[in-house]
């Protein structure tokens, strides 16, 4: 039998055939690059405004130049705060936790919400969460009272 077709030279699979070399420190990059400046092998150029996503002479989105794109989102920018649960119904979860002899902690743990999460409620300063009201509820037995709506704004009609 005859082997002269197959290839037995070594192979390495998923490693380099360089010899492993120890990765430069920022010193030694900027040690060899003025190196090589000196020998005129690298050339380095400025570029101007290369961080910036829009030319401030040119058009912007849709065809306004970029200070009116400003201009026009400065106005619609309107400052919205979260609705929050209120002091009311923070009273009335704690008078039903009381009432059934249990800490905030047992409270979060028989409705698998985090103690902190029971903690904001009955400040009142959460931002209300029909689910977890609802197995408040559940848990306590009680009917707790709903934070009221906020009316909508004349704006929010509109659209």
């Amino acid at each position: 039998m005859s082997f002269s077709h197959q290839d037995w030279t070594s192979v390495n699979v998923g490693k380099s055939a360089k010899p492993y070399s120890k990765p430069q420190t920022e010193g030694e990059k900027k040690a060899e690059i003025q190196k090589l400046k000196k020998q005129g092998l690298v050339s380095t150029e400025a570029k101007m405004g290369a961080t910036t996503n829009k030319s401030t002479g040119g058009h912007g989105p849709m065809g306004t130049t970029a200070g009116a794109a400003a201009r026009k989102i400065d106005e619609e920018t309107e400052t919205f705060k979260p609705q929050r649960t209120g002091l009311e119904f923070g009273k009335a979860l704690m008078q039903a936790r009381t009432a059934k002899k249990m800490t905030q902690k047992d409270l979060a743990t028989k409705v698998n919400e985090k103690p902190s999460v029971v903690q904001e409620y009955e400040t009142g300063k959460a931002v209300p969460n029909p689910q977890v009201i609802s197995k408040l509820e559940r848990a306590l037995g009680a009917k707790l009272p709903r934070p009221p709506k906020q009316p909508k704004k004349k704006s929010d009609e509109k659209s």
